[in-house]
């Protein structure tokens, strides 16, 4: 699947500027506007998508020839920065046409020229295109690190240390949205529209990470009492506990634009109890300072 990312201002719905508003990389006022204000605005059945690169998109890069004017059959993933930072996908355009320059729109419906909307980069089926809600825009793609976004806001991603990037952004687009990810006390805010919140608690409930942590916490100790409050599930349910217990991520993700390994030590045995209060509080408690809480409380 041929990809170039593209990123512009954050919106919620790129639906005009009425009801909305545009943040973290372009601007709409009376002297300058974002023009990726419509870019998920149907006109009679396109979507005339805006990028701002820096000079013209080098479509070579996307398998055109140097004479060539555009490219179509592409894949285009739109990206923003949220209030709470970092970049994420926030939708897509499938069989998109992609242009070297600028084009102007011949036919701008009704609401392109109430927004000033007159030209365009890209082209797409409205049928062919996914703009995510805010609550689902939680693949963070990583800034100025290797194989990640530049400073330029078109990104080819064709370098080999971005593969898994890649990979991770067609996992996306092929499943179509995001799988929900409902939590008893972490809905409200996952909806705030924090991708990486929620990018932390998925990646809490990877299998192969609990499982390994699981298991190599058995090998040292012999069971898995939480590290909080010291609870042992098999200890008070016997059998039915045997095994179980959460894992948490100790290093929240907020501040990281970069790909972050996981390793074992990065990760602590917690009772459902703690795991829960862990998430409740802001700034997140760690291990150390929620096991002092429960210390005093009993003593």
């Amino acid at each position: 699947m041929p990809l170039i990312f593209c990123n512009v201002g954050w919106m919620k719905y790129y639906n005009g500027i009425d009801g909305d508003s545009i943040e973290r990389g372009g601007e709409y006022n009376q002297h300058s506007t974002g023009h990726e204000v419509c870019n998920f605005s149907d006109n009679a059945g396109t979507l005339y998508g805006y990028v701002q690169p820096t000079g013209r998109i080098n479509i070579e890069k996307l398998g055109a020839s140097k004479v060539d004017e555009f490219i179509g059959g592409m894949t285009v993933v739109w990206t923003a920065g949220p209030v709470t930072g970092g970049t994420v996908v926030v939708g897509w355009y499938k069989d998109a046409t992609v242009y070297r320059d600028a084009q102007i729109i011949e036919k701008p419906s009704k609401l392109q020229r109430k927004n000033g909307i007159s030209s365009f980069r890209i082209k797409a089926p409205t049928s062919k295109a996914v703009l995510l809600p805010v609550e689902q825009r939680e693949l963070v793609i990583p800034r100025a690190v290797k194989g990640g976004i530049g400073q330029s806001n078109v990104w080819y991603a064709d370098k080999e240390e971005s593969r898994e990037i890649v990979r991770s952004v067609v996992a996306l687009i092929d499943s179509g949205t995001p799988s929900p990810l409902p939590d008893v006390d972490c809905i409200e805010s996952t909806l705030e529209g924090n991708p990486r919140f929620v990018a932390h608690l998925r990646r809490e409930r990877n299998s192969k990470i609990v499982k390994a942590k699981k298991s190599a916490t058995l090998r040292a100790t012999g069971k898995l009492c939480c590290e909080a409050c010291g609870f042992d599930f098999k200890e008070v349910y016997g059998d039915a506990g045997d095994g179980f217990c959460e894992v948490h991520h100790i290093h929240p993700l907020s501040k990281a634009d970069g790909v972050v390994k996981t390793e074992l030590s990065d990760l602590a045995i917690v009772c459902s109890n703690c795991h829960r209060i862990i998430h409740r509080s802001n700034p997140m408690l760690s291990i150390q300072n929620l096991s002092k809480r429960v210390s005093c409380q009993r003593s």
